[in-house]
């Protein structure tokens, strides 16, 4: 229990106009979703639960053979200097933009992921996860376990690309908020997000309300800092516990996703730094954060409580 709930100005049920807000969230986690209903009525927001994938589905044992699949078809003898790792053949579609500012349903693409098909006899070593592009290693006894591409990490990924779908299929609204259902927020999240809203460019693809592992006040801020927050290009960041998607961003991102060399290759948020570095995402990030991991339960994706990042919040719905 976290008390009672004290008497609030009526807020809209949103983050900001026409946005709606997403919690990914495994169904078994009753205990997760007990909280999030706190954070829901604390703060008066609609919430739409996501199902995430669980990494003993059948469905991620399927999506690693693919990727081992995708793997063998791309041989090379590039070999990275310094490294055991090579760097294999890779191009981005061309059509990425196009299909970003369109309509079109992007149903068909992502087969495309399904169509590589895969040799009767694979071999069933651990699979290590890409870096940059399309760059891999052969997997090694003493490898970091942050280094594999583990089953949990594959779910990581499919359930919210699953969010990220739904955004970008979206009629109904101009932006998806995704969180983690292990989070807590600034209590003024609203009033931060109008002030810094405005300043976003039209252009933007994505907007992360925190982060980890990176230091994102590297680029000049956007905005007055006399917000609460800062509105500051991205650099590098790291963590998904907290997201925003433009729908021309949830497309785009979603085109990059599910191209068959790229996805499924890492950690999902390895994915977005490195598709924010390599300045294929226009992306923006909070400091400080307006979201944060609580950390307070065994992580879903990594060993312990995730990991070593903390963070604060000023006046979070669940303490400082």
């Amino acid at each position: 229990m976290h008390g009672t709930i004290a008497f609030r100005r009526k807020q809209p049920p949103y983050l900001v106009k026409s946005s709606k807000t997403f919690v990914v969230s495994l169904p078994r986690r009753d205990d997760r979703h007990a909280e999030m209903e706190y954070l829901r009525n604390v703060l008066g927001l609609d919430l739409e639960y996501v199902a995430a994938t669980d990494f003993s589905d059948k469905r991620v044992t399927a999506i690693l053979q693919q990727v081992r699949a995708v793997r063998m078809q791309y041989p090379s003898n590039e070999t990275v200097t310094g490294t055991n790792s090579t760097r294999l053949p890779f191009q981005w579609p061309s059509n990425i933009d196009s299909l970003a500012l369109g309509n079109a349903s992007l149903h068909a693409v992502q087969r495309s992921f399904w169509d590589i098909p895969v040799p009767d006899s694979l071999n069933d070593l651990p699979i290590l996860a890409a870096q940059r592009d399309f760059t891999v290693a052969p997997f090694y006894s003493n490898v970091s376990e942050h280094k594999i591409l583990t089953p949990a990490r594959i779910a990581c990924w499919d359930s919210h690309l699953s969010v990220i779908k739904r955004i970008a299929h979206s009629q109904d609204h101009d932006v998806g908020f995704v969180i983690e259902d292990d989070v807590d927020m600034e209590r003024d999240i609203r009033e931060r997000l109008d002030r810094l809203w405005s300043a976003l460019p039209q252009d933007w693809d994505m907007v992360f309300l925190g982060h980890c592992w990176s230091n994102e006040s590297y680029y000049p801020a956007i905005t007055s800092p006399a917000s609460g927050s800062a509105l500051h290009p991205s650099r590098n960041p790291k963590c998904t516990h907290a997201y925003a998607l433009s729908r021309t961003g949830a497309r785009r991102l979603f085109l990059h996703l599910v191209h068959p060399p790229f996805a499924y290759s890492r950690a999902i948020d390895q994915a977005f730094a490195w598709l924010i570095h390599s300045h294929r995402l226009k992306s923006y990030s909070l400091v400080p954060s307006a979201v944060i991991q609580r950390k307070i339960g065994g992580s879903d994706v990594s060993s312990g409580k995730g990991s070593r990042w903390r963070d604060v919040l000023v006046n979070g719905v669940f303490g400082p």
